[in-house]
């Protein structure tokens, strides 16, 4: 007969070993005695695990099979391990709404699991089914629509990073984020605006929301990078944009032309707000999000524009200095590019590129070919041909090194 209470009412009691803390918490502990009588106590999560651990320590006990000094590493539950993760780096960590959608992602995952549960085989088949079915679009249809291999690397990216910090902190000895789950992305598509696309966009967007795209398309600043300017970042007199910490973590400073000058003069924010674009009250930067999928993506479509996106401004901006002849070097300094890799993408847009490359079949050129006509010349020429197509095979390809460090945060370019 179970204890009872002065209502009358039979107690509730809870597995043997187990106990929550606080109360109604959610958070449970295990209590047990080793083979030497001495009582310990292990917080654990979830009062499922904790009827597991505490049935396994038992065992281990009983088994002598246990050792004291590794409990703290054997039985972390993964959901503490992000919890903890996300609210020490809590306002250090940049697009931190991007590293909770994570999160929740790999709680749900694996739910309940702890760390040394998780195994490789684990990772690669989560993986394998977020390839094959994708996510749920948001909307009334709830159709799932597939993901990108950016999408899936950059959520891989950070478990990798949680892990690691667990292994830093002994919470466990190896991660099984395995570099080979990482897929390699196609980064070269370069979608940029006809000059009738933007004619329409414009109209689809109006005047009111014209200001932000126009300082887009003529700075080619980033979509965080335009949503967090302050007017204190603007420097009119020597015509400059700063940009406190861009996407490699430095400062760099982007110039204006007059487009960009006029258009931000007219703006009214400058003399009733600390931020370029701020929000409905003034007191806050405007949500880039929210603007991009109620105000931005709606003007597209009526345009009648497909295969668009913000960061296509950027491309547009790229795209029409390269097609007016300025070098890819200085190309490569406006966009704020770390490595002259991301830039090549726009080199075949370029005019005077491909006619210098061209004017070497000129007469001068035409010469130099017909005289190498000794066998060693001809070696010496296929040899030259063929590190050209190495090189080139080198810099076409996806950005590998993008995706596999969460250190900088890279939604996009």
């Amino acid at each position: 007969m179970g204890s009872t209470v002065d209502n009358g009412e039979k107690r509730k009691r809870h597995p043997r070993g187990i106990f929550e803390r606080p109360k109604a918490s959610g958070v449970w502990w295990v209590l047990y005695f080793d083979d030497r009588g001495k009582r310990h106590r292990e917080k654990v999560g979830p009062k499922s695990l904790a009827i597991d651990v505490y049935a396994k320590r038992k065992n281990e006990v009983r088994e002598r099979r246990f050792f004291p000094e590794d409990i703290r590493r054997r039985e972390v539950p993964l959901a503490a391990v992000i919890d903890d993760y996300l609210e020490r780096n809590r306002g250090t960590l940049r697009w931190m709404d991007h590293y909770e959608r994570y999160g929740r992602f790999w709680k749900g995952v694996f739910k309940g699991k702890t760390l040394r549960e998780i195994l490789p085989g684990d990772v690669e088949r989560a993986i394998a089914k977020r390839r094959t079915q994708g996510s749920v679009r948001r909307g009334k249809d709830q159709k799932r629509r597939p993901l990108a291999p950016a999408s899936i690397n950059r959520e891989l990216a950070f478990l990798r990073r949680v892990f690691n910090v667990a292994v830093a902190d002994q919470k466990i000895e190896t991660n099984p984020v395995r570099p080979s789950f990482f897929t390699r992305e196609n980064n070269q598509r370069v979608r940029y605006l006809t000059d009738d696309e933007e004619q329409g966009l414009r109209k689809a967007i109006g005047e009111l929301h014209w200001p932000t795209v126009a300082v887009a398309l003529h700075t080619g600043l980033r979509r965080a990078e335009q949503f967090g300017l302050r007017w204190e970042h603007a420097d009119f007199q020597a015509g400059v944009l700063t940009i406190p910490r861009s996407k490699s973590g430095k400062t760099r400073h982007v110039p204006m032309n007059e487009t960009v000058r006029d258009t931000l003069r007219a703006l009214p924010s400058r003399l009733k707000s600390e931020w370029v674009f701020p929000s409905i009250t003034g007191e806050t930067p405007l949500d880039a999000q929210n603007f991009y999928n109620r105000v931005f993506i709606p003007a597209v479509k009526r345009a009648g524009i497909t295969g668009f996106t913000w960061h296509s401004l950027r491309h547009t901006f790229a795209s029409r200095l390269a097609m007016a002849g300025v070098p890819l070097r200085t190309v490569q300094e406006l966009l704020g590019h770390q490595s002259v890799t991301m830039t090549l993408r726009y080199a075949h847009l370029s005019p005077e590129h491909q006619l210098d490359a061209v004017r070497k079949l000129d007469s001068g050129g035409r010469t130099a070919t017909r005289t190498a006509t000794s066998p060693e010349q001809a070696k010496t020429a296929a040899r030259v041909g063929e590190q050209v197509g190495d090189v080139t095979g080198e810099t076409s390809g996806g950005a590998w090194n993008r995706t596999t460090d969460l250190g900088i945060m890279r939604p996009s370019l």
